[in-house]
């Protein structure tokens, strides 16, 4: 993504992403496009900047859960549940194709 991302740009990729990989949800696929872009790498700050409750993002997480999710969960904070994401194989690949 261009260092200078509008939200319409933000908005774009991740229609973009959908359109390649339909089974994301509109959350998941924004979610992928932040860690991609730098955005943002934990449920936390996710959820702060776009004004969603973190219980609805750590839902996502969960449910992207498995072998062949776009993000890995590389550690989850026990009070606060602040779940730190990273692209896997998956993701990458996807981003990779962004315009």
């Amino acid at each position: 993504m261009p260092e200078s991302g509008s939200e319409a740009d933000f908005l774009a990729l991740v229609e973009a992403l959908r359109r390649q990989d339909a089974t994301l949800s509109p959350l998941t696929a924004a979610l992928v496009v932040a860690v991609w872009c730098g955005i943002a790498a934990d449920s936390r700050t996710f959820a702060r900047l776009f004004g969603i409750a973190h219980a609805l993002v750590l839902r996502e997480i969960n449910m992207l859960a498995g072998p062949d999710a776009p993000l890995d969960i590389v550690r989850r904070e026990s009070r606060t549940q602040r779940t730190h994401l990273k692209l896997s194989a998956k993701g990458e690949a996807l981003c990779r194709l962004l315009p």
